[in-house]
């Protein structure tokens, strides 16, 4: 590896582990220990992408890397498309399972916007420089974005009903929530302890607790 070339991010590396399941994306193999592997190489893209990156297995990574070898890179794309749930081919609608991944998708991105629309908030209202229209501004975008992850948790719990994974799905919204009502009820400017809460790392746990039990429940 060139002295040039960055680390993957800490947090990528963890998505692109936890996507396959910490064990090699090629199915016939499943191997472990694995390596991060770059599908269109490092060298003409230059940077680290999460659609780019798959987990592999340090003997299917240098097959992979041998040009002369029999995994090129559609194959390696088809593999890293069969880790998401929503692209395989072999996903049967059984028992509105469809339905069922979709309604976790949209939880996901609407909750991931609003964490994201939180943090510009609290980062503006930490900072004295701020005018109050820059302040109400990034209020009323976290507000459109916390309405939106309402909808979506709501219906996340319409699809899956009353079971453990609408209990993780609803104890991140409150999590969530609570530090939403914080950011909202402390005086401006806000104190280091509200403004630099790193709230994905504190949701975490139990996102990964949700995922995983998300594919158990589809049997995925």
């Amino acid at each position: 590896m060139a002295a040039t070339r960055p680390k993957v991010p800490s947090e990528l590396r963890r998505r692109v582990l936890l996507e396959a399941g910490h064990r090699c994306a090629i199915p016939t193999c499943k191997s472990t220990p694995v390596e991060i592997a770059h599908i269109i190489p490092w060298s003409k893209i230059r940077k680290h992408e999460f659609k780019n990156l798959i987990a592999l297995c340090p003997t299917c990574h240098a097959r992979f890397d041998d040009r002369h070898g029999p995994i090129d890179q559609k194959a390696m794309r088809q593999y890293k498309a069969n880790l998401n749930p929503l692209l395989s081919l072999g996903l049967a609608n059984r028992d509105g399972q469809v339905a069922m991944l979709a309604a976790y998708q949209e939880f996901r991105g609407f909750f991931a916007e609003w964490v994201k629309a939180e943090t510009r908030y609290a980062a503006v209202k930490s900072r004295r420089s701020s005018s109050l229209k820059e302040i109400a501004d990034s209020r009323e975008d976290a507000i459109h974005k916390v309405a939106r992850a309402i909808g979506a948790v709501a219906d996340f719990h319409t699809v899956w009903g009353d079971s453990e994974v609408s209990d993780l799905a609803g104890a991140i919204f409150y999590h969530i929530a609570d530090w939403s009502d914080e950011i909202e009820g402390t005086p401006f400017p806000l104190p280091r302890r509200v403004s630099q809460r790193n709230i994905a790392e504190e949701i975490s746990e139990a996102s990964t607790e949700l995922h995983l039990a998300i594919c158990e429940q589809i049997s995925m």
